[in-house]
């Protein structure tokens, strides 16, 4: 982390920032240190920092700003295997390696924006600004699979009751002790807002106010870029550029280590960004390298502007332009406004690499000694992918396809967004079988537990079974799910032949079948064989399949089934615990792994019912739930599952604990009078208590 530079980008930043936005963030930082203050005069400091020997040092701007970046580092690419994928594209290996992503593996129907969807005009647009930097090209085309991260889905109120918006919003990501989200409403001059975001940053990922609410989910598109540096060993700290050699800027930061001596760290920097070889897997032989990335590579602009922007949109025209200032992480972003229109915007900074690059979408290191080897700047916002009130009435976002192979830019995503994810099938068949719904019936579809690649591996199991024959293990495995399959294949543990179904495999690669070779990779991939094998089914009662499919088929089966086998043959029981016990939520455990930093402060999870991480309702991995109808937005519902404090003797430590496990959610209202009344208690500054 020291030697990519985050804090210096941070405070480099922070001190470019317009000056409204500035306000903005020193107004917060004051609330936080004069937070702290009173700690200190009252003994009331978090118990971790005596335990750790840390000590308060004054918020500012650029900590907000590196608060954001350090969680949105794990929604995003870092860069640093782009030399291994540049050396074995230079060197084979053996032919195990994976084929490169084809066209035949793209399912465009399952993009959030069709070409039926947007006019000739943006068409064009976009069209000549890749001609103008010689960028044609397949988006999605990438061999990493990306993050898999959130679902989110808005109904426009055409398809609505009430004539206005309802949205639902998912960040599925780990449950940590405390969250990793923390949940706030904010008010200000401009704004009144709600929704959940980073601790330690005033802007909101995901939230809404009383005219627009907004959902992001993760779309991992590559914004980090190794350059392969032309250095000589004997002058290690110079470079070759443009046929001159460079002085590489050097620096030594000092990391303190508690018991033992101050360590000195030196470090390199180009003007592509820090020398980073050591971090990057560099083999024998392998050039240095430098690594270029969002958001230090921007010196004047920075998320936290958008989120304000967002935050105090006041229809969907208007936040559409706001997310235009949106730069990291990228996302996906689903929103709706209270007058019923509904809109879908891929945000963040895509950097447009040269047309001289053999790899344009980045995941080879780059070559990296002129000036034609740079970026050319970023995509336009304006020609990323977006829309507005689409023919179906609804969008949603599951982490799978943004859009369809007429867009000729390159997003730099992963083979996991050739076409649908699991979520997003199940999503979409959900969405489009009903024409007319009330506010609620669009909150139901969030407690949807069907796996529909499960649902349709057993589907086809029993076909084989009758056609092609499987082994004994696999025939075993089916008479346990049948009747589960014929109850409507749900994952909720409480159904019986739920825990089998969990245990059936949906890894899908080449290294373990290759069908991946003609449909694509991980979700994708999976989703689209089984959708082609359902479609053979309903076409034919005895449709034939290749040994190929037979085999996929048999083994995810007979390995579930002896997965059972080898768990006791036990299910789980009905309140959804196993019989080894729950998990352990360890404290302060966060995204980097550190582990608990004191086992007197781990919690342990509740019995959960749903935990199949390919459903819509996966309680395991419910991070943050959000309901917005707009008609009425002092209506809406949210929960962030463990509660809202991090200190271990507070009450609202564990204070949702109890309807995270019961899939409930509690109010979330923005009127203030709204609020009094579910009011439990209430804290006037300078009171010495807090009063019932």
């Amino acid at each position: 982390m020291r030697t990519f530079g985050w804090w210096p980008a941070a405070r480099r930043i922070a001190a470019s920032l317009d000056r409204e936005t500035l306000n903005l963030l020193e107004a917060y930082c004051a609330g936080v240190n004069a937070g702290f203050a009173a700690q200190q005069t009252g003994q009331r400091l978090h118990p971790l920092f005596e335990a750790l020997g840390v000590r308060v040092e004054p918020w500012d701007p650029a900590s907000c700003l590196l608060s954001w970046w350090h969680v949105s580092q794990f929604f995003a690419t870092d860069g640093t295997r782009d030399l291994m994928v540049w050396r074995n594209r230079a060197e084979p290996g053996d032919g195990r390696r994976a084929p490169r992503p084809s066209a035949r593996w793209v399912d465009d129907t399952t993009a959030v924006v069709q070409r039926a969807e947007v006019s000739d005009a943006w068409v064009e647009q976009v069209d000549r600004f890749a001609a103008s930097v010689s960028r044609a090209g397949q988006s999605g085309a990438a061999t990493a699979e990306g993050p898999k991260f959130s679902h989110a889905w808005v109904v426009g109120g055409a398809k609505v009751t009430t004539g206005s918006a309802v949205l639902v919003s998912d960040p599925q990501t780990p449950v940590r002790n405390p969250s990793l989200w923390m949940e706030f409403h904010v008010c200000g001059k401009s704004f009144n807002a709600r929704g959940v975001g980073v601790p330690g940053s005033p802007g909101l990922l995901i939230g809404f106010n009383r005219q627009v609410a907004w959902g992001l989910t993760a779309l991992g598109a590559d914004q980090a870029d190794l350059f392969r540096l032309e250095t000589d060993p004997a002058f290690p700290d110079q470079y070759r550029w443009n046929g001159t050699w460079r002085p590489m800027i050097v620096r030594q930061e000092e990391i303190s280590i508690r018991g033992e001596p101050t360590e000195i760290l030196r470090i390199r920097e180009t003007h592509l960004g820090p020398v980073v070889s050591e971090f990057a897997f560099r083999g024998t032989g392998d050039p240095e390298v430098a690594l270029k990335r969002v958001p230090w590579c921007e010196t004047d602009r920075d998320t936290i502007q958008a989120a304000f922007a967002m935050m105090r949109a006041a229809d969907a025209e208007g936040f559409m332009r706001a997310v235009a200032g949106w730069r990291f992480p990228t996302a996906n972003c689903v929103f709706g406004d209270k007058s019923g229109r509904i809109g879908f915007s891929v945000v963040g900074a895509i950097p447009v690499r040269s047309a001289a690059a053999p790899d344009r979408d980045g995941n080879a290191a780059l070559r990296g000694v002129e000036d034609g080897d740079d970026w050319m700047g970023f995509v336009p916002a304006e020609l990323l992918p977006r829309l507005l009130d689409p023919r179906p009435g609804y969008l949603l976002s599951a982490n799978h396809r943004p859009v369809g192979t007429f867009y000729p830019l390159s997003l730099g995503l992963s083979t996991g967004s050739m076409g649908d994810t699991i979520r997003s099938w199940r999503l979409r068949e959900r969405l489009e079988t009903v024409n007319r719904y009330t506010p609620e019936a669009v909150l139901e579809v969030h407690y949807d537990a069907v796996n529909p690649a499960r649902r349709e591996i057993v589907r086809l199991g029993r076909h084989l079974r009758e056609h092609g024959g499987l082994s004994e293990g696999a025939v075993s495995a089916l008479k346990v799910l049948e009747p589960w399959f014929e109850a409507g294949a749900s994952s909720d543990l409480r159904h019986p032949g739920a825990e089998l179904a969990t245990r059936i495999s949906t890894f899908f690669r080449f290294v373990n079948t290759p069908l991946a070779a003609i449909y694509g990779g991980g979700e994708s991939g999976l989703a689209r064989f089984l959708k082609d094998a359902g479609g053979r089914l309903e076409g034919s009662p005895g449709a034939t399949f290749s040994d190929d499919e037979r085999r996929f088929v048999d083994e995810v089966l007979a390995g579930a089934w002896q997965a059972e086998r080898g768990a006791g043959g036990t299910s789980r029981r009905g309140d959804g615990s196993s019989a080894s016990g729950r998990r352990t939520l360890a404290w302060f455990d966060s995204l980097d792994g550190y582990g608990s930093l004191g086992r007197e402060g781990d919690l342990v999870a509740p019995a959960l019912n749903c935990v199949d991480g390919q459903t819509l309702h996966s309680q395991a991995a419910q991070s943050y739930t959000q309901w917005v109808p707009l008609h009425d937005p002092d209506a809406a519902q949210s929960i962030c599952p463990i509660g809202h404090s991090d200190r271990p003797d507070s009450p609202y430590r564990t204070s949702t604990m109890s309807l995270w496990a019961g899939a409930q959610l509690h109010p979330a209202p923005l009127n203030r009078a709204a609020v009094e009344r579910i009011a439990k208690t209430r804290f006037t500054p300078g009171a010495k208590s807090v009063s019932d």
